[in-house]
């Protein structure tokens, strides 16, 4: 692949650019509120260390030395992150045996007023971790019995309904562990905050193909979990904001959680959101908000440390916090169980929550990330531990990736060793059925954003009959065998290879439980792409020096030998122009910000680009119908002739894989 780009570099450019975009939505996330009891909280008071604005809320005092030791260890990974990766912003909490271990804010909210973290007031938008306030709502109506989880979910959807597919219905069950079977769409992104659409009204135009059989692979949805917000609504018969507040912000006691966009914002409510920050020129600047209208069930809430202190004990306590019971214990327990078991063993999702098992502890929670934050938030039933952390910058992941793992090692007393790395070709030869090339599955697949999908691949090599490595966005990441089809790495993290009924390999799923990639075949990988392209262009190319070669000499062309001339010069300019169209689509990508997204997408190089396309189709064409003339009367030479059907066959050929990619033939969206 890396050679197919240094074929295609401009291509790269934009891809990677607007594959940015996809991920950006999540989920990664993809890859997002309550106020603490009374007797836990006080004034909040101020601690400088080393320059560092370090805010604390106040705690009940505990002698647990496992408390006190890793409050000072928490400060010294925080603090460590924040000044190595130049992060403006983080705040924290952690809730173990049912109480508030710690809540903190690092750093400044906004640097210019020179406004402090405070972890009880300060909000952070969570992104999708929102999710798993709908997720929440969906298990008590389906305790009152208004919701049944396994019923087609078009009866819960007077407004429109899902549109049919493979001979069966969606229902709710599956698209809480993201199996509904739905493309990604990126026009969730490229809503407004002020747009009036209702969320049914977005749901209904936005609507994604199906791609795969309900139940068949995790493919994580947003606009599937923005339409389960849309049933909740239906059913209880009131907006799913009043739902939210009525049903479980004000009973937890969650007083600051809110799901207002930046700009509907009151004064106060305002003035107490964290500034999003992006790094410029080796500074922070000024970071938009992500934007997207109706849909903010599916990552728009914010919140603070201690509130989300609430809600991380709420369902470590079964659905009950501080004496007000919301769900049964055994409608929590149901919804913390996989509904699927095709990976009991490795990471899934459980009724909307990420599963995975981290060095044998079940984890559950979820991760979120917007264009100004990236928040992570984990439970540990076993631990009786909670842990929540949100920045307010992107440009790093580190404390979002690795934080909530190091607390989890510090208080179950955890010390991974480091791997050593395996090389054996001999013995790799065991491990050869996994080896490949994987394109992920939460993609685009029916318009032009299908091309974005081509960057979304991951390349499998064994390494011995114990290890493998998988290559993916630019880093290598090692894995050792644990058993049969799963793998770990040293982080803790595991992926396991799910197989067909005749016992191929035919796709992997990932450590974070929410995505699964298909293992591809020569003709849909995206090398086979990238290396077309490069041919067409080294053929334009050397036509082209040919044409330089032969300029002033004074050489008899026939009438065949010019119509065959005039199609290859066809196709070369075909090929530069789709040269210059992603040059272009390119440079306009390279300031991207998903905070403008709404005024952005889809940008016109698109259709540039997508016209280009069709220029290389025709011009296919008409080279394929000059090969008479160009054969039977041209006069020319013999590799000249092998050159232009070389050059035919090519531009036919990248004719199909740009019809496969939807660069041509698709809605450019």
């Amino acid at each position: 692949m890396r050679h197919a780009f240094r074929l295609f570099p401009w291509m790269l450019t934009v891809l990677l650019a607007l594959c940015w975009l996809s991920l950006a939505a999540e989920e990664i996330t993809d890859p997002a509120q309550p106020e603490q009891p009374p007797e836990l909280l006080d004034e909040a008071e101020f601690d400088v260390d080393d320059g560092d604005e370090v805010v604390d809320a106040e705690v009940e005092p505990d002698p647990d030395p496992l408390r006190d030791s890793l409050a000072d260890y928490i400060d010294g990974v925080v603090l460590s992150l924040k000044r190595d990766h130049a992060l403006g912003a983080l705040t924290v909490s952690i809730v173990r045996d049912d109480g508030l271990w710690l809540a903190r804010g690092y750093g400044l909210a906004d640097i210019a007023e020179g406004r402090p973290v405070d972890p009880e007031q300060t909000l952070f938008r969570i992104g999708s971790v929102s999710k798993t306030f709908t997720w929440t709502a969906v298990k008590m109506l389906a305790e009152r019995g208004q919701i049944d989880l396994d019923a087609d979910l078009n009866d819960y959807l007077p407004q429109f309904q899902v549109k049919s597919a493979f001979r069966e219905p969606v229902t709710m069950r599956q698209i809480m562990h993201h199996r509904g079977g739905f493309e990604d769409t990126l026009q969730l992104f490229a809503v407004a905050d002020d747009d009036p659409r209702s969320l049914a009204e977005l749901l209904e135009v936005h609507q994604p193909k199906r791609v795969f059989p309900p139940g068949a692979r995790t493919s994580y949805s947003n606009w599937a979990s923005a339409l389960a917000a849309l049933v909740v609504e239906n059913v209880s018969g009131q907006n799913y904001g009043d739902f939210l507040q009525s049903e479980l912000l004000d009973p937890l006691g969650m007083e600051f959680t809110t799901w207002l966009p930046p700009a509907l914002m009151d004064s106060d409510t305002r003035a107490r959101l964290a500034t999003g920050y992006k790094r410029s020129q080796g500074a922070l600047d000024i970071q938009g908000f992500m934007q997207i209208g109706a849909y903010w069930p599916a990552g728009g809430m914010a919140s603070t440390a201690t509130d989300m202190a609430r809600w991380m004990r709420f369902h470590l306590n079964g659905g009950e916090l501080d004496g007000v019971r919301l769900m049964d214990a055994d409608t929590h327990a149901r919804m913390w169980t996989r509904a699927y078991d095709d990976r009991p063993s490795a990471a899934d999702v459980a009724h909307g929550f990420q599963d995975r098992i981290y060095h044998g502890l079940r984890v559950y929670g979820h991760g979120g990330g917007t264009a100004a934050f990236l928040t992570d938030m984990v439970m540990v039933p076993e631990l009786s531990l909670g842990v929540f952390i949100s920045q307010n910058s992107t440009h790093t992941a580190s404390p979002f990736l690795h934080f909530s793992n190091l607390v989890i090692d510090r208080v179950a007393g955890l010390e991974p060793p480091p791997f050593a790395l395996e090389h054996d070709e001999e013995g790799a030869e065991a491990l050869e059925e996994f080896a490949g090339t994987y394109l992920g599955n939460r993609r685009v697949f029916s318009t032009f954003s299908a091309l974005f999908g081509a960057l979304g691949a991951a390349s499998v090599t064994p390494l011995s009959a114990n290890s493998l490595t998988v290559s993916a966005g630019g880093e290598v990441s090692h894995y050792q065998r644990l058993d049969g089809d799963i793998f770990q790495s040293a982080e803790g993290a595991r992926i396991t290879f799910l197989r067909a009924e005749s016992g191929k390999v035919e796709a992997l799923a990932d450590g974070w439980g929410v995505h699964t990639a298909e293992k591809l075949g020569w003709f849909g990988n995206p090398n086979t792409l990238f290396s077309v392209l490069g041919l067409a262009i080294m053929l334009a190319v050397t036509h082209l020096l040919g044409f330089g070669r032969r300029l002033g000499r004074n050489v008899f062309s026939s009438f065949s030998a010019r119509i065959a001339g005039a199609a290859a010069w066809l196709g070369v300019l075909s090929v530069l122009a789709l040269v210059i169209a992603v040059v272009i689509l390119a440079t306009a990508m390279a300031e991207f910000d998903l905070s403008t997204m709404p005024e952005q997408y889809p940008h016109w190089a698109m259709s540039l680009v997508h016209y280009c396309g069709w220029a290389v189709v025709a011009a296919g064409g008409i080279m394929l119908l000059a090969h008479w003339p160009a054969w039977s009367g041209s006069g020319w030479g013999l590799v000249k002739r092998l050159h232009f059907g070389l050059f035919t066959l090519t531009l036919i050929f990248a004719s199909v894989l740009l019809w496969h990619w939807r660069v041509i033939g698709a809605p450019v969206v």
